[in-house]
């Protein structure tokens, strides 16, 4: 959807809400549309009663193009099971989820965010005033540098993106991120956070085991997982049970795989998926809160380097070396 985790979330709550008050799904956004929605969100319900009325799925009509994979996976199974509330609920939390460690890492991040931009100031100021130049022409120095920095910012960005993006495909690039300290963790606990919400969605839908565990695998966005996802398919086929599998292949934290097997022995898979959607959710938010803060107080201590930097290699231009030019001539 073109809009924000935060606009996910209230939308998806709205729908969820009118869904477990007994409306269809049609009637449901009917109701919505009167609420004077933002554009996209009335775009894509209008094109939802439209194609529901040509005979398409709820899956396959609900912002065709538009929403996740992980967003379609969730409807799709509730869809089947009958219990779309629960689906949309789901989504609520998880992109509620999404929206407040978003918020966490903008607000940790604004502080060194403003330090950077006067530390630039300032490096470029020093030398420039102690070197004669004139303010404006200081101040065209600090927008290139400026803009130089913002470009170089924006292909790292592109470059983290593109990086993530091959690591749900990629089991060595998976096992790679994995590795890295705290955000290896928050990785790993989006990853579960998807994979367990899908699960339990699959499970409440009454889906077969060895569709929840594809589409699960599917969803986690994780190399590591759909990897071992397959494995867990094969098992299905041979009738066997799945927590030994998870236990045993490595892909999923040691503590969920073993409540699993007993979970899986005592019958109650659908209230352990439940725990750990919910145990992750929280876990992926702290994740994303402890990642920026390590960026966060990076950037500070990048910006004090350069400032010192800058200071005494302007000192040391200025006052030290004319001083010494001065010594060697005499």
């Amino acid at each position: 959807m073109a809009f924000s985790a935060s606009q996910k979330h209230l939308f998806y709550t709205e729908i969820a809400k009118l869904l477990e008050a007994g409306f269809g799904i049609r009637e449901a956004g009917r109701v919505m549309l009167d609420t004077k929605l933002p554009a996209a969100q009335t775009e894509l319900l209008r094109k939802m009663d439209a194609d529901l009325e040509a005979g398409k799925t709820i899956s396959d009509s609900f912002g065709p193009g538009v929403i996740t994979p992980l967003e379609r996976s969730i409807i799709g199974a509730g869809e089947r099971g009958g219990r779309m509330a629960p689906a949309f609920q789901h989504l609520a939390d998880y992109f509620g989820m999404l929206a407040s460690a978003r918020k966490e890492a903008l607000s940790a991040m604004a502080y060194p965010a403003f330090l950077l931009h006067f530390g630039l100031f300032v490096g470029i100021l020093a030398p420039g005033l102690m070197g004669g130049k004139e303010f404006p022409e200081i101040i065209g120095d600090f927008v290139i540098t400026l803009m130089v920095l913002y470009g170089a910012g924006f292909l790292i960005w592109l470059g983290v993106k593109a990086l993530l993006r091959n690591a749900a495909g990629s089991t060595a690039l998976d096992n790679l991120l994995r590795r890295i300290p705290v955000l290896g963790g928050a990785r790993r606990a989006m990853a579960m956070a998807r994979f367990t919400k899908v699960y339990h969605t699959c499970l409440l839908a009454g889906l077969s085991m060895k569709e929840t565990v594809e589409t699960a695998s599917e969803a986690s966005h994780s190399a590591v997982i759909r990897n071992a996802g397959e494995q867990l398919v094969e098992v299905l086929k041979g009738g066997g049970p799945l927590g030994p599998t998870m236990m045993s292949c490595g892909a999923f934290p040691p503590a969920f795989a073993r409540s699993y097997a007993t979970a899986e022995e005592a019958g109650s898979l659908d209230k352990d998926l439940a725990r750990w959607a919910s145990v992750y959710q929280e876990d992926a938010a702290r994740g994303a809160k402890s990642t920026a803060g390590v960026l966060s107080k990076g950037l500070y201590f990048a910006v004090l380097l350069f400032i010192a930097w800058t200071v005494i290699s302007s000192y040391n231009d200025t006052v030290l070396q004319p001083l010494k030019d001065l010594d060697s001539a005499e």
